[in-house]
């Protein structure tokens, strides 16, 4: 029972790295997607009145493709280290995928409410932190009570 409760969060912890890695690339390589429209909309209106202004499509494309690389690399790395030692239950694992998660929130997050950008905690930021710490949140004790030994046969 246990094993199956771990494999059923390492799975979706597994799946939503993977998937935020190839949202991240999107966000890079093809920023005026209808994918992101709704997004694109809530900037437009809280940052420009609803009118974008010459050359600030430009400029938004440049920092959508920055955006998107640090999504697309950091969901790579955690991807390997989902892959490779939260799957083994080291607890530095489990740590370095909470913690880093953690400071992303709470940095994006005061940084959009200080600008008024209300509609990217709601869209991004709590969705996103959700789908990451919820399997973290339920392998908590397991990694609490694991060694690196007890899983060095797998």
């Amino acid at each position: 029972m246990k094993n199956s409760h771990f494999n059923f969060w390492y799975n979706w912890l597994f799946f939503i790295s993977i998937l935020n890695l190839f949202i991240g690339l999107m966000i890079a390589f093809f920023p005026n997607s209808i994918l992101f429209d709704y997004h694109t909309a809530a900037l437009e209106k809280v940052f420009f009145d609803g009118i974008l202004q010459e050359g600030t499509s430009e400029i938004r494309t440049f920092f959508f493709g920055i955006i998107g690389g640090t999504i697309a690399g950091y969901f790579f790395l955690q991807t390997m280290i989902v892959r490779f030692s939260f799957l083994h239950r080291e607890k530095w694992a489990w740590h370095a995928i909470f913690w880093a998660i953690l400071l992303w929130f709470v940095t994006d997050s005061t940084i959009s409410i200080l600008h008024g950008a209300y509609f990217n905690v709601w869209m991004i930021n709590i969705p996103s932190f959700l789908l990451v710490v919820t399997p973290l949140v339920m392998t908590f004790r397991q990694f609490k009570q694991s060694t690196t030994k007890e899983f060095e046969s797998d």
